[in-house]
């Protein structure tokens, strides 16, 4: 059959337009939705902070109490995984639960993430330290007690992210008996001689 020019060229337009669609469909966007799966993008640590008497860690155990250890423990192991450009969400290991802070200030885990609640702010200090505050909220994550004049302001309320040296630990109220100890008579306070400092900034992902 013969077909005239204009007709040859309309018929081989639409076969060229009609092969890059199945290639066009294969391309998606990632969604940065922190409820999907923790993947590598995600910085497993120890938030440790202190003031000149005492240190301790920030954990979440299963009820959803936040706290402070004095010793590293599968319940400080916490995961920070960037969900927007200095903007962090922070899950227990152990527990599974979100880091969250409500309108008063008070810190609690819980187990379904709400973007007003559990998302924070990360700020690396120029000594070395990282303040986390609520991006909703403006409440500063802390450990302060209720009652401290401290409780929005230093101490107890900037950290120092140490790279997590637990391996394989399952979740426990008890520290494990080879648990590392801060010893606060020791020159060496931060244990920089047993853990690795790591500012989130710098961080590499694993």
């Amino acid at each position: 059959m013969f077909l005239f020019p204009h007709t040859y060229f309309s018929y081989l337009s639409s076969f060229l337009l009609i092969i890059p669609l199945p290639f066009s469909l294969s391309f998606y966007l990632t969604d940065s939705n922190p409820l999907l799966s923790f993947n590598s993008q995600v910085r497993e640590v120890h938030l440790y902070t202190d003031n000149h008497r005492r240190g301790m860690y920030l954990q979440m155990t299963l009820d959803g109490r936040v706290s402070g250890s004095e010793a590293q423990t599968p319940y400080s192991v916490l995961e920070l995984k960037s969900v927007k450009p200095g903007h962090i969400v922070i899950k227990g290991q152990s527990s599974s639960l979100f880091l969250c802070v409500g309108s008063g200030g008070h810190l609690r885990g819980q187990r379904l993430y709400t973007e007003a609640d559990c998302t924070f702010r990360e700020l690396l200090l120029a000594d070395g330290y990282t303040r986390f505050l609520s991006s909703h909220h403006g409440f500063p994550v802390s450990l302060a007690s209720k009652h401290s004049q401290d409780r929005n302001t230093v101490p107890f309320t900037r950290f120092l992210p140490l790279r997590n040296t637990l391996a394989g630990e399952s979740g426990s109220e008890q520290p494990p008996n080879n648990q590392r100890y801060f010893n606060m008579d020791s020159d060496d306070l931060l244990g920089m001689g047993l853990n690795t400092m790591v500012s989130p900034q710098f961080s590499l992902d694993k």
